[in-house]
């Protein structure tokens, strides 16, 4: 799905798309967003296809209805916009909320082959596990779209007699404005994707003095 049809949603979500059902023709479409008849219908096929469109009925008299996951690129595509016109244009932050991890955190954390390398490029030795903070779509969204203007900093995958460690993509972070670390984002990981890993050189569920399921803000830097 290119642009273009992503772009077909904000015209569905001005007149009520976002909240339920809807009535509009495939030619009520074309004339909102200035194409022809078999263009706006194939864009509604496209975007039901994509999962961000549910409809019902027919060409002629449909209803149409933005799903979570449409909703979800919107505000993409809203942040991605806002981040290119902010004054803030190295930095994002986000508020989540702590989450307890898998357990593997401390055991690919303890790795020489990844604390090496954390200690050259960020100036720290990690506390060895990661502290886990899941993101609402909001913040979720603001992230993701933020990501793709910072630049991050490489871990590189190694090798030792008993199996083979991925690489890392590593932004540096402060967690509650005081507390310097960084957010590690694995090429190949079990987490769900609005749920992210932080690193420091401390042992932060202690030093903030918080438990599960409280807000913890995140600003991340280019």
């Amino acid at each position: 799905m290119d642009q273009e049809d992503l772009v077909s949603l904000i015209p569905l979500a001005k007149i009520g798309a976002m909240d339920d059902y809807v009535y509009i023709t495939s030619n009520e479409l074309a004339l909102l967003i200035g194409t022809s008849q078999q263009t706006a219908n194939r864009r509604l096929q496209m975007l039901e296809k994509s999962g961000y469109l549910i409809r019902t009925g027919t060409s002629r008299r449909q209803q149409v209805k933005i799903t979570d996951e449409g909703k979800l690129k919107l505000k993409e595509l809203y942040f991605t916009l806002y981040n290119i016109f902010s004054q803030d244009k190295n930095e994002i932050t986000i508020i989540g909320k702590l989450v307890t991890g898998m357990g593997e955190g401390k055991y690919y954390i303890s790795r020489p082959g990844y604390r090496n390398q954390f200690a050259n490029k960020f100036g720290f030795l990690p506390y060895p596990g990661t502290f886990n903070i899941i993101l609402d779509d909001e913040n979720h969204a603001r992230l993701q779209s933020g990501l793709n203007k910072l630049i991050y900093i490489r871990i590189d995958g190694f090798q030792t007699e008993d199996r083979t460690f991925g690489a890392v993509k590593a932004y540096k972070a402060q967690i509650e404005n005081n507390i310097e670390g960084a957010l590690i984002i694995p090429y190949r990981t079990h987490h769900k994707k609005n749920i992210i890993e932080i690193i420091a050189p401390t042992f932060l569920r202690k030093e903030l003095g918080i438990n599960e399921g409280d807000n913890v803000k995140i600003t991340v830097y280019g």
